[in-house]
């Protein structure tokens, strides 16, 4: 995952130099995008070379005055740059020295602290380039998601395998870069079972701007529906993947379990009009990660809670707009949208449908309802997908988000000072003004009765 989210960051780090022993064999499913058959060096090759952002290269030894990133402990060559990274099961840090796990600690093969730990190195390089003044790295510092909470070494009691957990009856909807990680990370967990829908509705497929920051896709993705290509990426799970081209609200279907990485407060709306019994969702902001457990119904935040839905321009508005501004805004939406003026002309008139309809809406919709430029880097998304996938896992198993508050329903976590206090789990209140969960709602009455009947069934 290192060498994953390291190579998708064009424009931050120029090149990578992998120091890696030759023919040691891949232990389960380690890269995606690279032959299962192939020896970890060249399979990390491989894998970056299927992302064709950053070069990453074979090296024999760190050179002078490079950053070097240590996977694990085994190393007496730390100079000032050096950084330790290391996971371990639920639990992943960083330091500047080596951390040792106990000899007590079982072997764990699950993947969700070294993933946490790859995405913790992975920023520590963005900010030292990007955001100087907030490159102080602390001696040490981790995080474990069975507590979601910060540490510098595991917390005892996470268990070290999954078998027997299934995953059936649960729904991912949007498999973007949030939702593409969540898949990647319960793929990479041995002992999961089950069948899973992934629903993601975007016309465009995967882009290049998709690369940088979801972690199954590669060249080879580009202008392929998302979740088909998640779902290849990962098909030798012991995980079956069912794929929706579509907005899963549209499959008129309820799982027992709703997982949301939809990235839009209309869909996070659409999504909890279908009020299953149980829902997790997670999200990004910049920097910040987040990942919540949605309820109880009436008490705990919803998907629509603090999430008012965008307000969207009708079409004829847009079209009337157009009309207005006369020849010049027909000459300015016919070269932004690469068709002729004339095209244009007779769509203002009849404002029929069609590709060149579209284009043209999409248009006038980023004219008029500008997104506001913000940060989107992988290691956070890599971050908030591993926050869902190891929620979905607990929740699955009956275990509270945090073991020692087991009220709390909401996590964040922050890259810019990840030791900071605000990196925690906390109890998230219904809005008070959230019409979707209101004590008066209709649908309100329906939800608790199936949330009991999931949680009795669990029983």
């Amino acid at each position: 995952m290192l060498i994953n989210l390291l190579a998708r960051a064009a424009g931050v780090i120029r090149s990578v130099h992998l120091v890696c022993p030759p023919d040691v064999p891949l232990a389960s499913r380690i890269v995606p995008l690279a032959p299962r058959e192939a020896p970890l060096d060249q399979a990390l090759l491989q894998g970056a070379l299927a992302i064709g952002a950053v070069s990453v290269s074979p090296a024999s030894a760190p050179a002078p005055g490079q950053t070097i990133l240590v996977v694990g402990s085994a190393y007496d060559g730390a100079q000032s740059r050096t950084r330790f990274v290391t996971g371990y099961g639920w639990w992943g840090g960083i330091s500047s020295h080596p951390l040792p796990l106990p000899d007590a600690y079982r072997a764990s093969a699950l993947p969700f602290g070294p993933y946490l730990a790859a995405a913790l190195a992975t920023a520590e390089v963005f900010l030292s380039v990007r955001l100087p003044q907030y490159s102080e790295p602390a001696e040490a510092y981790g995080w474990d998601c069975w507590n979601q909470t910060m540490t510098c070494t595991p917390l005892p009691g996470a268990p070290t395998g999954l078998a027997g957990v299934d995953l059936s009856g649960t729904a991912l909807a949007g498999v973007g870069a949030v939702g593409s990680t969540w898949v990647h990370a319960l793929w990479a967990a041995p002992g999961l079972t089950g069948t899973v829908i992934l629903a993601d509705a975007d016309s465009k497929g995967v882009t290049l701007t998709n690369l940088n920051r979801c972690t199954p896709f590669g060249r080879r993705h580009l202008g392929l529906p998302k979740a088909d290509c998640a779902a290849e990426a990962c098909a030798d799970a012991e995980i079956v993947w069912h794929t929706h081209h579509t907005r899963f609200e549209e499959l008129g279907i309820t799982p027992g379990l709703l997982v949301s990485a939809v990235d839009t407060n209309q869909a996070r709306a659409q999504l909890q009009n279908r009020y299953p019994p149980r829902m997790l969702s997670a999200s990004t902001l910049d920097l910040r990660a987040e990942a919540l457990r949605v309820g109880p119904p009436g008490i705990g935040a919803c998907l629509r809670c603090y999430n008012p839905p965008e307000t969207v321009t009708g079409d004829d508005e847009l079209r009337a707009r157009t009309r207005a501004g006369g020849d010049p805004a027909v000459r300015t939406l016919a070269a932004e949208a690469d068709v002729s003026q004339a095209e244009v002309q007779r769509w203002l008139e009849k404002g029929e449908c069609g590709e060149v309809g579209a284009r043209l809406l999409q248009s006038l919709r980023r004219q008029s309802e500008p997104v506001p430029a913000r940060f989107a880097v992988g290691f956070t998304s890599a971050a908030a997908g591993t926050l869902l996938a190891t929620e979905t896992i607990k929740t699955l198993m009956g275990q509270p988000m945090r073991q020692a508050a087991p009220h709390h329903n909401n996590v964040t976590f922050q890259f810019l000072k990840p030791t900071a206090d605000i990196n925690a789990t906390g109890p998230l209140a219904r809005d008070p003004q959230c019409p979707a969960c209101s004590p008066t709602h209709p649908a309100l009455d329906t939800w608790r009765r199936r949330t009991i009947e999931a949680s009795t069934q669990m029983l």
